[in-house]
């Protein structure tokens, strides 16, 4: 069991036990994470604390709000915020929760001039001010003055739309930039590319098992050997070219695209197409806490989870194509099948992480040995405890 201790003033940290400094050592020796850093309800607060309401989280794509009044709704750990296009066509970000009683005044997705609270009526413009209340006069004026949903910050990094809950941390270009992020990612080009798909899924897992999953070139050839873990797929290249920085990693390696037959169904990006791999260009970066990119000769592809409770997240994906491939024939078409095909080898993972969670839970359980292969997750665990046991994702 985690063993808790309280300091004067601090939030409930539990100490680095016996059973964890064996996944400290390198990882000839390593042992992976105990189970009840899968399923114990005081390490998922205190990842909601050290983490998630510090570092700067990825809520969606700048083409998802293309018009001013464009609007969507969502939860972050328990947290409803809406993301809006105001009049002046600036991206905001607030707390979605009614300065009068708490509900949430904005819904869904959309596009709308204002919104109002259906408990009250209480109406917000697109900036999260109040604009009126219903039967104003009976309450103290004051209390309506400047009255306004709470404002988080929000930045944009290569199309990608960032929000952060925490009013002292450091602009999103430094963030980056503490792990050479944007250096790394940059000649993928994600800002020069659009949304085409959406996916979001429900799984009964730690949230954490979703990044281990996506950096363990040790199962791709087993279950995913009838999707893209097939003949263009190398697992020792995978790890060949892989650059561990202080807080996550980076790697360019061999793989064909995603899509049925690794099919350049559009050929690669322009700014790709003279690249040495050539049609078998593959590429993914890690950033704190939760999001993970992964680009292919013709593609890019993200993922980002986010925790409900300790044993169960939310998956969201995104593919985004270069622009110039929105005028090729048969785009819809063709996008069909890359959706299609997404959902396929998703689908192939997450059934695997659902079963991992359940052993995690069984009394059975035993942490096994890491392997050579699992550089990546072994890395990823260390930079973890580091955040989380330390003063978390500090620049």
């Amino acid at each position: 069991m985690v063993t808790i201790r309280q300091a004067a003033g601090a939030a409930t940290v539990p100490a680095i036990g016996p059973d964890v400094q064996d996944s400290r050592v390198p990882i000839a020796g390593a042992k992976h994470l105990p189970a009840y850093y899968y399923t114990s309800p005081e390490i998922f607060e205190l990842e909601r604390n050290k983490l998630f309401l510090k570092d700067w989280l990825i809520v969606g794509r700048v083409e998802e709000f293309s018009k001013p009044g464009d609007f969507k709704a969502m939860e972050i750990l328990g947290e409803p915020i809406a993301i809006t296009r105001n009049q002046q066509g600036e991206l905001k970000a607030f707390v979605n929760v009614c300065r009068h009683r708490g509900v949430a005044v904005v819904v869904g997705a959309g596009n709308a001039r204002e919104f109002q609270c259906p408990y009250h009526a209480w109406v917000y413009d697109l900036d999260g001010k109040l604009v009126s209340a219903s039967r104003p006069r009976g309450i103290k004026r004051p209390e309506l003055k400047g009255c306004r949903l709470p404002p988080l910050k929000l930045d944009i990094w290569g199309g990608f739309v960032f929000i952060n809950f925490d009013d002292t941390a450091p602009p999103l270009a430094d963030y980056l930039d503490a792990d050479g992020y944007r250096e790394a990612v940059a000649y993928v080009q994600p800002e020069n590319m659009v949304l085409v798909d959406t996916y979001s899924y429900e799984i009964d897992c730690n949230w954490k098992l979703v990044p281990e999953n996506l950096a363990d070139v040790y199962h791709v050839e087993v279950i995913h050997r009838s999707s893209f873990g097939g003949d263009t797929y190398s697992t020792e290249r995978a790890i060949s070219e892989l650059n561990l920085t202080k807080y996550g990693w980076h790697k360019e390696y061999v793989s064909g695209t995603m899509a049925p037959g690794a099919e350049l169904l559009f050929g690669p990006a322009p700014w790709l197409k003279d690249h040495e791999k050539g049609k078998l260009f593959a590429f993914s970066a890690f950033l704190r806490p939760n999001f993970y990119l992964f680009a292919r000769a013709d593609m890019v592809q993200p993922w980002v989870a986010y925790p409900i409770s300790a044993t169960r997240t939310r998956v969201t994906g995104w593919t985004c194509l270069p622009k110039e491939f929105l005028v090729k024939p048969a785009f819809a078409e063709k996008v069909k099948i890359m959706a299609d095909f997404a959902r396929q080898f998703a689908s192939e993972d997450f059934a695997l992480m659902g079963a991992m969670q359940k052993g995690l839970s069984s009394r059975y359980f035993v942490r096994g040995p890491m392997h050579e292969l699992e550089a990546i997750i072994h890395h990823r665990i260390n930079c973890y405890l580091n955040a989380v046991h330390g003063d978390g994702e500090v620049l």
